[in-house]
């Protein structure tokens, strides 16, 4: 890994409802929360390593919610039980350890701010011990705490996307994996635009691909697994030539644009999705009030007939603090504002 991340020193926040059955009989997979951080980070792992990744978000994720605590070895440290078949398909145990192996060396960092408001880079790995449960499919992994809130952090100015573990389990490829993530992270929109050095960059791509093979490759095999699957998103892309050139050559595509196309049956999870980002900024604009405050206005909102309004505004300024074109607290006075002229709430 090489991703930095701009997290904040926050516990990292989620919501239960998170990690509950949708309602559809016809969907019966546990939603996964992962930090765009993540999804967008600078990092080159296998397939089998990312499932490990998925399992060990998947326990952190219940212990946040509070709906199974973390296991704790003798020594205090944290650990995850991961079943081989999940992590690698059947009969692969020996498969699954030595991904967990080559997984160990691998770092992730991320900034936070310590004591006297000062800026910390924080760098590790995130499995620690690796413990083969002989006469079993299983392998227990221990874990570094510092690689917690790198994996979860879903605070201001991060923003995350709500995925399928059964799919991003089952899809075959680490690269197809990390697009199905991608474009779950961007189910309210119909379209995004990857900047393909960008892109490069974030997936390890060398330049002996052309553009072309980045699209033959990665991109149509990627595209043609995740609509066989059962997700509920799905994408086609496009590359084009967004950029002026002026070096007298062809145009060269410069962005990989990603035409994002969802079911029916990602309503619930859109909805969830809409509000809880209004309730996570409304929580950061009112500087996490004690009281019941945060709800009481997001109700509000929710019930309004401009609700979707503040969404799209709180998606946008998600966008434009990543990018670094905003700080959170010129948003969270915009957002308070807001609030006073369009809600009357103060």
């Amino acid at each position: 890994f090489r991703s930095l991340s701009d997290a904040r020193k926050a516990k990292p926040r989620t919501n239960k409802s998170v990690t509950m059955q949708e309602k559809d009989p016809n969907i019966n997979d546990l939603l996964l929360l992962q930090p765009k951080s993540v999804t967008f980070g600078q990092y080159d792992i296998s397939e089998r390593q990312e499932n490990i990744l998925t399992l060990i978000t998947e326990s952190l994720q219940k212990h946040m919610t509070k709906e199974k605590p973390l296991n704790t070895d003798l020594f205090g440290e944290p650990y995850v039980i991961i079943k081989c078949d999940e992590a690698g398909g059947t009969n692969n145990k020996n498969k699954v350890i030595q991904a967990a192996k080559e997984l160990i060396p691998k770092l992730f960092s991320f900034r936070w701010k310590g004591k006297g408001d000062k800026w910390v880079t924080s760098t590790g790995t995130i499995i620690t011990t690796i413990h083969n449960v002989e006469d079993s499919n299983n392998l227990t992994i221990t874990f570094n705490k510092w690689a917690i809130p790198f994996l979860l952090y879903y605070g201001e100015g991060s923003g995350g996307g709500l995925f399928r573990k059964t799919v991003a389990l089952t899809l075959r490829g680490n690269m197809t994996k990390r697009i199905y993530k991608m474009i779950s992270a961007y189910k309210d929109k119909t379209r995004y635009e990857y900047p393909i050095e960008t892109f490069r960059k974030d997936f390890n791509i060398g330049k002996s691909y052309s553009n072309s093979q980045i699209g033959k490759q990665i991109l149509e095999p990627a595209m043609k697994r995740i609509k066989e699957s059962n997700s509920d998103v799905w994408f086609d892309y496009e590359l084009i030539t967004k950029y002026k050139q002026d070096n007298g050559r062809k145009p060269k595509a410069d962005t990989i644009v990603f035409k994002i196309k969802t079911t029916a049956a990602t309503q619930g999870t859109d909805q969830f999705r809409r509000n809880e980002t209004i309730r996570r900024w409304v929580d950061i604009a009112f500087d996490h009030p004690a009281d019941n405050k945060t709800i009481a206005t997001t109700d509000k909102i929710i019930s309004s007939n401009k609700c979707e309004m503040f969404f799209n505004k709180c998606i946008y300024y998600d966008d434009q603090i990543t990018a670094g074109n905003m700080t959170t607290q010129h948003v969270k006075n915009t957002l308070r504002k807001i609030l006073r002229d369009e809600f009357n709430i103060r």
